[in-house]
């Protein structure tokens, strides 16, 4: 039996309590309670929120008193906390410090499926400690009674978002279950990933390898008690890796017995995690690197860098390349990025000293780092253009990713890629190359969008003044359109977009001037025209637009 949303609302603490949006997610499993005070806090918001750390199947309290007068920011939290794996919220002191629930929060949590309980307003003498109580008793209950978890886990990974379903991931969502401390090692001890329960666990994988003498046969492979500054319970189980090299799980537990048939199920769950999702984990090769890195996957990211002898702190620049209508045939789709690989590198390696390319979720990838020339961001892209036109078999769309601080924020403008693509493709139809930027700004009208009605309104109540307008106000704003998001504010290239004279464009651009009582090329009035005739752009194709909360 799981430990559900549902389940939960059955306890004392929680039988007064109203499901207000998301009862599509009652039947969500829950791990774990935590607590969220400050909802919005700037100084933890990148350390935190934007790590993208998978939190595990959690559900928090809070009060919002923060934000407690801030739709918006109330908005983002629940989209960062569904997007790092909670499953719902309990709100407490409604009617209090928090005046009343906006119906732009419950809007979103259904459309989230994620569960938004409310306690019983204008009540100040409930307790946070109540609900913490009963739901992690439930919880060790559960798990004392229902042992058997490799079903459910699997079942739960499959669910993952591809840049959650990670080693990492896995290892920890093991690790918060069994209450153990987890290492995934090869033969000489080197972690390949690790996840420490609790987090600042007295036990290392340094100990464990000096305790049994840098040699992994010494491991017991049963539940064994040893004392490593206080006694800890160990075991080892063999992980056999397709084209790589024998692994092991190694479990520590502190503080209570390991059982044989808790590592047993733990051992399952990696080997069927390898076999289904990640074949080769644990292989040293680029492509394993490359995935290490946008799975955020830190040790076993420096473990094969330095295997490779590739300077890992120099990668500072990320470039993807797809098709710009994709491939489905799997063979097809390998024998373009053969060719691509051979044109990509022939061309990256004049004007850097750290390259490498490979493939991650059907996306052809460059790193790039310590540049070889000046400007060598705008040549390398110039040159790639021109060579992809010239010997491509294929239309691509190329996505650059420059300047970034590390891998971390490297990886962090491949999810901006995943998520927003297909919208910036909407945006931008015509371009064949887009930047971070690009896709940043294809985010926040995404984002103006998922706010709702009101959102929208706002934005685009700027191009109001063309729809009253006595001509043609279709003619005007597709014309604003293309000059500003495709021709790059170009006169004559937007009269060769739309196979008319120039002089037509700029008696158009000199209605819409006069319409709107501004020039439309001055700032910030062009920035908010930008933004409006984008956010029109999605709405008409929001059908086939991704949803990426």
């Amino acid at each position: 039996m799981r430990i559900t949303i549902k389940t939960l609302l059955d306890l004392p603490s929680l039988s007064h309590a109203k499901v207000i949006a998301g009862a599509k997610g009652l039947d969500k499993t829950v791990d774990s309670i935590s607590v969220l005070e400050y909802a919005e806090p700037t100084a933890l918001q990148k350390t935190f929120f934007d790590s993208n750390e998978f939190l595990g199947n959690e559900i928090a309290i809070t009060g919002f008193i923060n934000i407690k007068d801030d739709v918006e920011a109330q908005c983002r939290t629940i989209r960062r906390l569904h997007k790092s794996g909670e499953v719902g919220i309990i709100l407490y002191y409604v009617g209090i410090f928090m005046p009343e629930i906006d119906q732009r929060l419950i809007d979103l949590a259904n459309k989230l499926d994620f569960a938004l309980i409310c306690m019983p307003e204008n009540r100040m003498d409930l307790k946070y400690s109540e609900v913490i109580y009963e739901v992690i008793e439930a919880i060790i209950k559960n798990k004392m009674h229902d042992p058997n978890f490799v079903s459910e886990m699997l079942e739960r990974i499959s669910k993952l978002s591809d840049h959650q379903r990670n080693m990492d991931t896995v290892l920890k969502m093991i690790c918060d279950h069994t209450t153990s401390s987890i290492y995934l090692v090869d033969d000489h001890f080197n972690s390949v990933n690790l996840s420490n329960w609790p987090v600042i666990s007295n036990v290392s994988i340094e100990k464990i390898s000096s305790y049994y003498h840098a040699s992994i046969a010494n491991l017991p492979t049963t539940p064994t008690p040893i004392e490593i500054g206080r006694s800890i319970y160990v075991c080892n189980k063999a992980i056999q890796s397709e084209n790589a090299s024998p692994l092991h799980l190694i479990m520590a537990k502190e503080n209570g017995i390991l059982s044989e048939e808790l590592c047993n199920q733990a051992s399952e769950i990696v080997q069927l995690f390898i076999n289904i999702w990640s074949k080769g984990h644990g292989k040293i090769g680029t492509d394993e690197l490359i995935r290490a890195i946008l799975n955020d996957e830190p040790i076993k990211m420096r473990r094969l860098a330095e295997i490779l002898n590739i300077n890992i702190l120099a990668i500072h620049h990320l470039i993807m390349l797809v098709p710009k209508k994709p491939i489905d045939h799997q063979a097809l789709r390998h024998d373009l990025y053969q060719k691509w690989q051979k044109i990509v590198e022939d061309v990256i390696r004049l004007y850097f000293n750290v390259t490498f390319t490979g493939t991650y979720n059907d996306t052809f990838v460059i790193f790039l780092g310590s540049d070889k020339v000046k400007q060598a961001c705008k040549v390398v892209k110039e040159a790639l253009e021109e060579a992809l036109s010239e010997q491509s078999p294929e239309p691509y769309v190329l996505v650059t990713c420059y300047g970034q601080a590390n891998t971390t924020d490297v990886r962090n403008g491949y999810l901006l890629y995943s998520d927003y693509l297909s919208a910036a493709k909407i945006i931008f139809p015509l371009k064949t190359i887009l930047s971070l930027q690009e896709l940043r700004f294809t985010k926040h009208c995404y984002d103006i969008i998922s706010n709702g009605e009101n959102s929208i309104l706002e934005a685009t109540k700027i191009l109001l003044p063309l729809d009253q307008s006595n001509h043609s106000s279709d003619a005007l704003k597709s014309t604003l359109a293309i000059y500003l998001l495709d021709a790059a504010s170009n006169v004559a290239l937007t009269a060769d977009y739309l196979y008319v004279h120039k002089n037509t464009i700029k008696y158009r651009i000199h209605q819409i001037n006069e319409y709107l009582h501004f020039d439309i090329n001055k700032m910030p009035e062009h920035y908010d025209l930008y933004c409006a005739v984008a956010i029109e752009r999605l709405l008409e194709s929001l059908p086939q637009t991704p949803n990426k909360d």
